[in-house]
C-alpha cells in the first residue's frame, strides 16, 4: 500500500510536466502566429 502514493505522485508529476511542455508549445505557436500577422501587415502597407 505504501507504493500507491508514490505511484500517484509520479503520475501527477508526469501530468504537470506534460502540461508545462504543452503550455510552452502553445506559447511558441502563439508567438509564431503573431509574427505571421506582423509580416502580413508589413506586406499590406
Amino acid at each position: 500500500m505504501s507504493t500507491k502514493p508514490t505511484e500517484k505522485k509520479v503520475y501527477n508529476s508526469d501530468i504537470k510536466k506534460r502540461s508545462e511542455e504543452e503550455l510552452l508549445e502553445e506559447e511558441i505557436r502563439n508567438q509564431q502566429t503573431i509574427d505571421v500577422f506582423i509580416e502580413s501587415d508589413k506586406n499590406w502597407c
